[in-house]
């Protein structure tokens, strides 16, 4: 995922109950059997003693619970913190502050033996290093979750509705300039300009809609075997062809509910009528 997508998923209950046990389940496991803060002396006998896992267990519970309070109670509410920037912001806030809890917790059992500013500062970067998997794990099952099912609807959706497969996209130069529409309703389009015309069926009606692009860049996307360009300004769609006739030497084209004629340049009479020819057939 892209840093400046929406990252949904994170808001839902699922994943921050699923995100806070994977966090203190990894982090009580990895603290079991590596002991990476100075619990033990590092002696190669060292064993791992119910007292121990015991006391991991109570700390695993505290980092449990920190998660759930961060991301139901303190976790602002608005969507801007679950997009790109905001929500790695928080995600460094959260794991600052399951650290600052943990090391207080840590602290307390022990006697307050090692409550010293350099030792917060280690801890906080000990625990993000051990954090960071657990997170990174959760965000790329959910998101790979998310994925999956996105794309079996659209297949769904796909399956249900052929005709689908024949809608495109238009995009103009301007972010909002976009209108998606089923190439067989498309009858024409002509070059107006720094614009385009797409003047296409909705329903019992022939409507417009003007899009800043060159006709060039349109007639690459909708490539096909019936969208065909006649002349400098216009593709036209044979599927709505009504007739065609040939007037003083010039090819002209009736489309079906276009009050004007369209003539085709000659350097492309003879390639349209062969194709006329072989869609009629």
């Amino acid at each position: 995922m892209s840093a400046g997508s929406t990252l949904d998923f994170t808001t839902g209950k699922k994943y921050k109950f699923v995100l806070a046990g994977a966090c203190s389940l990894f982090s009580y496991t990895f603290l079991l059997f590596f002991q990476p803060f100075g619990i033990n002396n590092y002696r190669p006998d060292e064993k791992i003693t119910p007292l121990l896992a015991l006391a991991l267990l109570a700390f695993c519970l505290i980092i449990f619970i920190s998660f759930l309070v961060g991301e139901f109670i303190i976790r602002p509410k608005r969507i801007r913190w679950s997009q790109g920037l905001w929500f790695c912001a928080w995600l460094v806030f959260e794991i600052a502050l399951i650290g600052s809890i943990s090391f207080l917790f840590y602290n307390v059992i022990g006697g307050f033996h090692d409550f010293h500013f350099h030792s917060y500062l280690k801890h906080l970067l000990e625990m993000g290093s051990i954090l960071v998997f657990p997170i990174v794990g959760t965000l790329f099952y959910f998101r790979h979750t998310t994925v999956v099912k996105e794309y079996e609807a659209i297949v769904s959706v796909s399956e249900d509705h052929p005709d689908l497969e024949n809608v495109v996209l238009f995009s103009g130069d301007y972010k909002k300039d976009k209108i998606a529409l089923n190439l067989q309703n498309v009858i024409y389009i002509q070059s107006e300009d720094n614009y385009a015309s797409l003047n296409y069926v909705e329903g019992d009606e022939i409507k417009k809609y003007l899009i800043r692009s060159t006709l060039a860049g349109l007639e690459q996307k909708i490539a096909g075997p019936t969208i065909v360009r006649c002349n400098r300004s216009t593709l036209v769609n044979l599927i709505h062809l009504e007739s065609s006739r040939t007037v003083s030497g010039k090819l002209q084209l009736k489309l079906n509910g276009v009050p004007q004629i369209i003539e085709v340049a000659r350097s492309r009479q003879q390639d349209l009528i062969q194709l006329i020819e072989q869609l009629t057939r």
